[in-house]
């Protein structure tokens, strides 16, 4: 039995990364949140959309946290460094946009037939990367009835590696969510900008009819 998620570490304080903060924050989870900007700079923007989450540098992303969250725009993933999540259970929750430039390296496995995850996967191939939390917005993120509703919005959960993907289902079962688990990580393609999932409510079982 998976003990629960108490420390998780997200990278990118967007919209996106600071509403997973509060969630999390809501559910007793703790939080460590790294972006390009210093600690110090960070910590007064996080002050307004997040301020019980602790503002530390990218290196430290992965130090006390059992999950690490991609929460930054894909244009930006080479400011991300790779040697500092080997090891981790990495959520790529990042989405791929058509107009939105992006690495030379995940273009080339873009045009090799790769979804974006396995792309980041092979990318960060020291990480544990799973698919998920991607598919819905910031602003259902943290929707104060996502805990209460009946039926629960489902979550895809996508990995080749099935015990990061159960610590992952744990993380969203705490976060107020029914968690989907697909063992493959090419089957999130799904979940992308485009595809059956995005930014559509379903419940696990609408979820797995479409699977």
């Amino acid at each position: 039995m998976i003990e629960p998620i108490t420390v998780i570490g997200v990278l990118g304080a967007g919209r996106a990364g600071t509403a997973l903060a509060r969630v999390a924050d809501s559910c007793g989870i703790e939080v460590d949140i790294a972006a390009t900007r210093t600690p110090v700079q960070l910590k007064y923007h996080l002050a307004q959309y997040a301020p019980r989450a602790r503002a530390v540098n990218a290196e430290e992303i992965g130090e006390r946290a059992q999950i690490v969250v991609l929460m930054v725009p894909q244009e930006d993933l080479d400011d991300v460094d790779a040697p500092t999540l080997a090891g981790t259970v990495l959520v790529d929750a990042t989405n791929r946009w058509q107009q939105e430039p992006v690495p030379r390296w995940l273009q080339a496995h873009l045009d090799e037939g790769m979804s974006s995850s396995e792309a980041i996967a092979t990318h960060f191939s020291t990480a544990r990367v799973v698919k998920a939390l991607n598919h819905l917005s910031h602003w259902d993120l943290d929707a104060p009835d996502r805990a209460t509703a009946s039926p629960r919005r489902g979550l895809l959960v996508a990995s080749d590696d099935d015990a990061a993907a159960a610590l992952v289902s744990s993380l969203i079962t705490q976060l107020g969510y029914d968690p989907v688990h697909v063992p493959r990580l090419h089957k999130g393609r799904i979940a992308e900008p485009g595809g059956p999932l995005f930014n559509r409510p379903m419940t696990a079982a609408q979820i797995r009819e479409v699977l």
